[in-house]
């Protein structure tokens, strides 16, 4: 009879054996998916950010474009003017030097309106960047917290030790559960 028993503990050793190696391996590998997730995380918050400083330089660039653009058409305005004014005669009108003035004032307004637009696109283009950087952080730190939950659950899974008596035994005719208990001998 002790043979027997031996042997039955034996065949549950090895389906726990099993199990327990069947878990381990299942572990490790949610453990590397975790790790493998927080790396590709932190590299998407590195890659939001890189995106926005590039963004941001474009919108610079724009910027200086614009005012380029804007001092050239007020030059090419002034001279076609004054060219007009010396043919007629009138470089000492005051429409002449009303409208010089007016290309003068127009041209700093232009300049004021695009550097303010320029500067807030620039806050949009960092804050909306941050925003991506922090969505990509808070998955990186998710995928942490995931992995470290996970390391918890295994850890607890293998501090249960196994129960060779069975969770729920049936009941024998006289109420009392079968005895169980292995290695005592058959003692009660």
């Amino acid at each position: 009879m002790a043979v027997f028993t031996a042997l039955a503990i034996g065949g549950l050793g090895g389906i726990a054996l099993a199990a327990t190696g069947t878990a381990i391996y299942a572990g490790a590998y949610g453990i590397d998916q975790s790790i493998k997730s927080s790396k590709k995380a932190g590299a998407a918050a590195r890659s939001a950010r890189s995106a926005t400083e590039v963004q941001i330089k474009q919108q610079k660039e724009t910027a200086k474009q614009a005012r380029r653009s804007a001092v050239r058409s007020s030059i090419i305005a002034r001279s076609q003017g004054t060219v007009g004014a010396q043919a007629s005669g009138t470089q000492s009108s005051s429409g002449f030097l009303g409208g010089m003035s007016s290309l003068t004032s127009q041209l700093g307004s232009n300049l004021g309106f695009g550097s303010m637009m320029s500067g807030l696109g620039e806050n949009y283009t960092a804050l909306s960047g941050l925003a991506a950087q922090q969505s990509a952080e808070s998955a990186m730190y998710g995928a942490k917290a995931n992995l470290g939950f996970q390391v918890m659950d295994f850890a607890m899974q293998g501090a249960k030790m196994p129960s060779y008596g069975g969770g729920d035994t049936p009941k024998k005719a006289s109420g009392n559960p079968p005895n169980y208990n292995y290695g005592l001998g058959g003692q009660q």
